[in-house]
């Protein structure tokens, strides 16, 4: 039965990946993009009413952070700061940005209590590589100046979620 799911998923992989280079091929330039990105969308759980912000996919992000720090300016002005961060590397309209922190008793990282923190970011789309690493770099410098967590004491764990898996509003995207 694995068997039969995995060359099902693979089927459906390739009638896309087909589609969007046909789709791509036949367009006009103009509109070769906006229809290749479509297609890509639906393949990647976006519904066909989905709307678009700078060329993304406009889903809640959400950025949760721990540490036993305590923030310098504070913890909302950390989750404000952190907001406009995530939306700017994200791609995404900080009106869809949401940043949680949480000051835990004690976090020991590397055998030593020195200022640490994890983070979570989950979002609907624009986690990639190249976005996690400048995503991460720009946090960095906030974590540093904000908690005294320095470059290599924080982890960020990256999610792209499945709009199933995410309520809003009664639902689910």
């Amino acid at each position: 039965l694995g068997g039969v799911r995995r060359a099902c998923s693979l089927l459906s992989t390739v009638r896309m990946l087909f589609n969007l280079i046909l789709v791509t091929a036949l367009a006009s330039p103009s509109n070769a993009f906006k229809t290749s990105q479509k297609l890509v969308g639906r393949a990647f759980g976006a519904s066909a009413g989905y709307k678009q912000a700078r060329g993304r996919f406009v889903a809640m992000p959400t950025l949760a952070v721990q540490s036993a720090a305590t923030p310098k300016s504070g913890a909302e002005e950390l989750c404000k700061k952190l907001s406009s961060t995530v939306a700017g590397t994200l791609g995404k309209p900080e009106s869809y940005v949401m940043v949680t922190f949480q000051k835990v008793d004690a976090m020991c990282y590397g055998g030593t209590t020195d200022p640490a923190a994890f983070l979570y970011l989950s979002s609907l789309g624009s986690i990639d590589p190249d976005t996690n690493k400048a995503t991460s770099a720009a946090v960095a410098d906030i974590l540093e100046a904000e908690l005294g967590v320095s470059k290599g004491r924080y982890y960020i764990n990256f999610f792209d979620s499945e709009r199933s898996n995410m309520g809003y509003n009664g639902g689910t995207f």
